[in-house]
């Protein structure tokens, strides 16, 4: 197994991706009173693996919290706008949708590339890439297959942090904000033929099945603000 230094256990957040119905995203505070924005009851997931990122980046360890944070506190907020960044509006959102409406498996004799190919031959070298400069790969998993828009939030992400080739067969080691604590989920895939329909097998904590998924575009943001501890002194930067 390759990999990088980052551990679920260790560097993720403790937490799970869970608010109770009617948690705000954010609290704006206004003249006329406190206005809700927003809905965190349908998942941060991908700002809790962009937080991890940071956190470990900054060679902090993650707030020592086991339960979600409320609403209006600092590392709900804080989550909320990583959010934000990891779906990288507007061209995170559209890859989303195109990736949402093409289907498993190249057609029109090849000319239209499946997600197969595409994971197989454009995502899985970036990831390892990134891998093996020792950066977790944050990771966006395409589940559905449909226009409507909406079906997006079905979609989910997570932290990919190592990975293992054996023959053909591809498996990465990713960080499911879904799983808190778990050191061993997992995403696999045979590689072997990309034109057509590829199984992905895994045990990331979604019920959809994974249609296929792409590296998203990442950049640092202080996390000083929600940080725990040092988590690894040599690259520390808060002290």
């Amino acid at each position: 197994m390759t990999g990088t230094r980052f551990l679920p256990s260790t560097h993720g957040l403790k937490f799970p991706n869970y608010w109770p119905p009617g948690t705000p995203d954010l609290i704006a505070h206004t003249p006329i009173g406190n206005l809700p924005i927003g809905n965190a009851n349908a998942g941060l997931c991908g700002g809790m693996c962009f937080a991890a990122r940071d956190l470990f980046d900054a060679g902090r360890q993650p707030p020592p919290a086991t339960a979600a944070p409320p609403a209006g506190s600092a590392l709900l907020t804080y989550l909320t706008w990583r959010l934000l960044a990891s779906w990288n509006i507007p061209a995170g959102v559209l890859t989303y949708y195109s990736w949402a409406n093409t289907p498993d498996h190249d057609t029109l004799g090849g000319v239209r590339r499946g997600l197969a190919r595409m994971t197989i031959q454009d995502q899985i070298p970036k990831v390892t890439a990134s891998i093996d400069q020792g950066k977790p790969c944050p990771l966006g998993l395409v589940t559905v297959y449909s226009t409507d828009l909406a079906q997006l939030g079905r979609c989910h992400q997570v932290l990919a942090y190592a990975y293992q080739w054996a023959g053909g067969y591809f498996r990465v080691g990713v960080y499911d904000p879904n799983s808190p604590g778990h050191d061993d989920i997992y995403i696999g895939l045979d590689t072997s033929n990309p034109g057509r329909t590829t199984a992905f097998d895994h045990n990331v904590n979604i019920a959809d099945p994974i249609r296929g998924f792409f590296g998203s575009a990442y950049s640092f943001s202080d996390p000083s603000a929600i940080a725990g501890a040092c988590g690894v002194p040599e690259s520390c930067t808060c002290c």
